[in-house]
């Protein structure tokens, strides 16, 4: 159950460190005064759009806390027999980790030309499309666009892994270990699915004449969404490699053998 506790750990940590810098203290009314509030002109810190997805996070990563605790529970008895993750799984991994920083680098990228528009006098409402003309593919749209094609060739990756297992035998009802995998995989894919519309969305809206605040804050939701996913793929392959006791002794014992 360590990797459980650790799980939890670190989700209940991130969380509090987020919301410690969401200013959910603050209060507008003596920050701005009853005449500014009276208007309207306060601004709340934390989109609802943001604490939705949030909510949304904070169930998903509880479902599969709940499986990678049925995981560990269910492996104790005789009948489980480990079945040996494929590679294809490091390859995947890394097509998830780099559709995860280039959504980040265009939130980086999209917040700056935001600031440089709020600098020179212009708002926010100047489209963002005219800054999609950066070189060797640092514009906003070019990074989504990669973002995109990353996130597909990994659901390609991932029904190559499911293939190549069905030729070697491994079937979901096969073992109790590889209908886990086949479930973890699975729910986690319908998830990265779930995602992609959203983010061909947000792609489609940066090549439009939309308000730059308004993709900044879709691209925001789109590279935590991706941050969460690639953090639970990282703990279900933890998981399923079997370091369920004490993982940083087992992960030296493998090393070292």
């Amino acid at each position: 159950m360590t990797v459980v506790l650790i799980f939890l750990a670190v989700v209940l940590s991130t969380s509090i460190w987020w919301l410690s810098h969401q200013r959910l203290g603050a209060k507008p009314w003596l920050e701005s005064g009853l005449k500014n509030l009276d208007h309207g002109s306060h601004k709340v810190s934390l989109p609802k759009a943001k604490i939705g997805l949030l909510v949304v996070l904070a169930v998903v990563g509880m479902l599969f806390t709940l499986l990678f605790s049925s995981h560990f529970m269910r492996q104790e008895i005789e009948d489980w027999r480990s079945m040996p993750l494929p590679n294809m799984l490091w390859v995947n991994g890394i097509l998830l980790l780099a559709a995860s920083l280039y959504l980040q680098s265009a939130l980086v990228v999209a917040r700056r030309q935001a600031t440089r528009l709020k600098i020179l006098g212009r708002g926010t409402s100047m489209p963002v499309s005219i800054e999609n003309n950066g070189k060797h593919g640092n514009s906003v749209k070019s990074m989504l666009i990669n973002a995109c094609i990353l996130t597909v060739a990994f659901l390609i990756g991932q029904s190559i892994t499911w293939y190549e297992l069905n030729g070697n035998g491994i079937f979901l009802s096969g073992n109790p270990s590889s209908s886990f995998f086949y479930v973890l995989t699975g729910l986690h894919g319908l998830h990265i699915i779930g995602g992609l519309v959203a983010l061909f969305h947000t792609t489609a809206l940066a090549g439009s004449d939309t308000q730059l605040h308004k993709i900044v804050n879709k691209i925001d939701l789109c590279a935590l969404y991706w941050h969460f996913l690639f953090f639970i793929w990282c703990a279900m392959i933890f998981v399923m490699l079997g370091w369920t006791y004490d993982p940083l002794i087992e992960l030296c014992k493998r090393v070292i053998s």
